[in-house]
């Protein structure tokens, strides 16, 4: 119990704030060099719908993006979904 309470005293509020900003400007760095380097998801897929969510994948790196079928528009951020064992099917 001591070692945690000690853990906790040296990663106080101050040192929270100062990795919290540092860690934003390395996401907004890493989104801008996305943004020049990254996929740029020209060669989407047609719509999917599973488990109640509409979207499609983007045909060379896989990222996902919400889709609504009513008005046929793409809408959102890319995400990537993380693998599950039980989307996997048994041959």
């Amino acid at each position: 119990m001591a070692a945690v309470l000690e853990t906790l005293d040296l990663y106080g509020n101050g040192e929270r704030t100062r990795k919290s900003k540092k860690l934003n400007v390395f996401g907004a760095l890493g989104r801008w060099l996305a943004v020049i380097y990254g996929c740029p998801h020209k060669e989407m897929s047609r719509p999917f719908s599973r488990q109640g969510e509409t979207y499609r994948v983007c045909i060379n790196c896989g990222a996902r993006r919400n889709f609504d079928g009513e008005t046929w528009n793409s809408s959102g951020p890319y995400y990537f979904k993380p693998a599950r064992s039980a989307d996997l099917r048994k041959i």
